[in-house]
C-alpha cells in the first residue's frame, strides 16, 4: 500500500464570482494536489473547473446565499488535520480566539480560513495550531492592495508550512 507522505495545496478565498484570477493561479502553481476555496466563491466552483488534475473543494461563506457546499470541512493530508471555514461564524474580524478553540474542537493541525481579505499566516500561541489567511484574489483590503493566495506544504516529517503569494498586479 502506498501512501502520499507530501502534498502541496493551494489555498484561495473571497473571489465573488471573478474566476480569472483562479484560473492565473492554476497555471502558476500547478503541479499541486489540491485547491480549497475557502468561502465567498459567489459562482459554482464545479461549473468552472470541471474535470482536473488536482482536487479541488470549497465551504461556504456568508456571501454565497445559494450555495450548497458546507459551512465548514475537516480533512486529513498525511498525517496532518486541516479545518477550513469561511470564517464569518467565529468573529475572524476580531481575533483568532474563537477559531483556535474550534480547530481544537475539531483536533486540527491547521486552521483555513478567509473573510478578511487580508492575509495571515501564524501558529496560534496557545494550541501550536498554523492559521493561514490567504488574503483575497478579487478585493484585496491590505495596505499595498495586492492580490494574495497561499501554498500549503505538508510532509511526513515536519509540521506543516504556508507561505502567503502574489499574483501580479492586474493591467
Amino acid at each position: 500500500v502506498y501512501m502520499k507522505t507530501a502534498f502541496k495545496c493551494v489555498i484561495i478565498s473571497d473571489t465573488h464570482g471573478d474566476f480569472r484570477p483562479i484560473w492565473e493561479v492554476i497555471e502558476k502553481e500547478k503541479p499541486f494536489d489540491t485547491l480549497i476555496h475557502c468561502g465567498d466563491v459567489e459562482g459554482n466552483l464545479d461549473a468552472e473547473l470541471g474535470i482536473q488534475t488536482f482536487g479541488y473543494f470549497s465551504v461556504k461563506g456568508n456571501c454565497d446565499v445559494f450555495s450548497e457546499d458546507e459551512k465548514e470541512r475537516c480533512l486529513t493530508l498525511g498525517y496532518f488535520r486541516i479545518f477550513v471555514t469561511h470564517g464569518h461564524q467565529y468573529h475572524v474580524r476580531s481575533g483568532t480566539e474563537a477559531r483556535a478553540a474550534e480547530g481544537c474542537r475539531k483536533r486540527a493541525d491547521v486552521i483555513l480560513y478567509g473573510h478578511t481579505h487580508v492575509p495571515d499566516i501564524h501558529r496560534d500561541k496557545h494550541t501550536g495550531i498554523l492559521i493561514v489567511n490567504p488574503g483575497s484574489l478579487s478585493r484585496p483590503r491590505q495596505n499595498l492592495r495586492n492580490r494574495t493566495y497561499a501554498v500549503l506544504t505538508i510532509s511526513e516529517n515536519t509540521l506543516p508550512q504556508a507561505e502567503i503569494r502574489e499574483l501580479a498586479a492586474r493591467i
